[in-house]
């Protein structure tokens, strides 16, 4: 199980998206999870490999870094109030009003790819979306990331 229950937030305010990965990246280290590079990993990765998406009018970002940067596996979540703006995945010069980040620390790298396929499958999952969009706790979160195959 990849999920804490003090790493998901939820109806956040941020104003960059600087800042709200820096208090994601933040709260992994603060639980031993990452390494102290791991922030100064998630920044770089974002600049040269963005990871916003659009998909069915709602932004995306799925932050990650090497995992070397990593202690054990882990996915912050965090649901923002006002979206913060992202650079797009497939086109960088595309600016994506994100609303929902999954900031992946995975130890492994197949963990990656295979928590990066499932999340992509829940958010082309309109009736999942919806019950995200209402989340306010972690079991709820944790249900609707078990149902999309999110482990």
């Amino acid at each position: 199980m990849y999920f804490d229950q003090h790493l998901c937030l939820f109806n956040i305010e941020a104003k960059t998206k600087e800042e709200i990965l820096t208090t994601m990246a933040q709260m992994l280290l603060s639980h031993g999870i990452v390494k102290q590079d791991y922030l100064t990993g998630i920044l770089e990765r974002e600049q040269q490999y963005p990871t916003g998406l659009l998909v069915n009018s709602i932004g995306f970002a799925i932050p990650h870094t090497d995992s070397s940067k990593v202690n054990q596996s882990q996915i912050c979540f965090a649901s923002l109030k006002n979206p913060v703006i992202f650079s797009g995945m497939t086109d960088d010069k595309e600016q994506i009003p994100v609303k929902f980040i999954f900031m992946l620390a995975m130890k492994q790298p197949h963990e990656q790819v295979e928590n990066l396929q499932n999340l992509i499958g829940l958010f082309q999952n309109e009736e999942q979306i919806k019950l995200l969009e209402q989340c306010q706790s972690t079991n709820e979160f944790i249900s609707i990331l078990n149902s999309a195959g999110v482990k």
